[in-house]
């Protein structure tokens, strides 16, 4: 009975330190922070120099007098702890690759900044943030090519290729629509079989090669997307031959149209003995399937 007792007592007291321990180290921050509401980023651009304002900005980096407070898919309620009047910037954040888990800063975008917000306990403020590419006179972005299918083509089949990519008809359906810059046509290929012939793949690639700068340069390659079945981008690498680099698979968008920014700057970096490179565009489907697929506003950005 006495150790029973005793036992009791020392399970209480036991406890009673744990709880006491727990307490005493619990150093979260007890205030009430202010909010800042943030739905979406906008973009604009120069259409002539820099193509159509398409974009896929998921994320918001936010800065608050330079110091990072972290990255939030949008739309998004951001918890702030400071007080008064802080510069506050916004930088617009794209997943690389199309993988969520490589969530960066889209570095050709100009972030959104304000001076002096007013940051109030409890209080919500909403932003609307905007951005445009780098202005090209004062910075080193270069767009190396823009295709949106609105003049020639600039993409041709390869030699293993069944088909090739054409320019839809006029105002088609299914086209990427931008009315804004009066945008008429996309990229299209089809696959599958007809009474005469059996197109089971494609494969199409920039007309002409591209010296591209290496050592973790910012390469990008942006691609707009409506497709039933999935694809291939990589790159063909000319080291005296051509070396084919696969780089993503991109899975099928059948109902609407996205957008998938591809980072071609660590494969060229890991390539340099490479001279030039193309970029390609690759798919290809079973026997008695079809497929179809858009592309519009691909684009190859870079910064020296």
């Amino acid at each position: 009975m006495k150790k029973s007792r005793c036992f009791f007592y020392c399970l209480i007291a036991a406890f009673m330190m744990m709880t006491t321990f727990s307490c005493n180290n619990f150093k979260g921050s007890q205030e009430i922070p202010a909010y800042i509401y943030v739905d979406t980023f906008l973009l604009a651009t120069n259409y002539p120099l820099e193509g159509a304002a398409s974009h896929k900005i998921t994320d918001v980096w936010l800065y608050i007098d330079g110091n990072l407070q972290g990255c939030y898919e949008m739309p998004a309620t951001i918890p702030v702890l400071e007080r008064g009047r802080h510069q506050v910037a916004l930088y617009p954040g794209i997943k690389l690759n199309g993988n969520s888990s490589t969530r960066t800063i889209n570095p050709f975008y100009q972030p959104y900044i304000i001076e002096n917000v007013e940051l109030e306990e409890k209080k919500i403020d909403t932003l609307y943030p905007s951005t445009t590419y780098y202005p090209i006179d004062n910075s080193d972005i270069n767009f190396r090519f823009i295709e949106d299918f609105e003049r020639q083509v600039m993409l041709e089949e390869t030699n293993d290729s069944d088909t090739t990519i054409t320019r839809t008809d006029r105002d088609a359906p299914g086209i990427w629509n931008d009315a804004f810059n009066n945008s008429h046509y996309s990229g299209y290929v089809w696959l599958g079989t007809t009474a005469t012939d059996t197109l089971d793949n494609y494969c199409i690639a920039s007309e002409a090669y591209y010296d591209l700068p290496d050592q973790g340069n910012s390469i990008f390659l942006e691609i707009d997307y409506k497709t039933t079945d999935l694809f291939e981008v990589g790159l063909f690498a000319k080291i005296g031959t051509v070396e084919s680099i696969p780089l993503v698979y991109v899975n099928p968008s059948p109902d609407r149209w996205n957008k998938i920014y591809i980072n071609l700057g660590p494969n060229i970096t890991d390539t340099q003995e490479a001279e030039y490179f193309k970029f390609y565009i690759a798919g290809k489907v079973d026997a008695g399937k079809e497929a179809e697929y858009y592309f519009d506003n691909i684009k190859l950005v870079y910064r020296d």
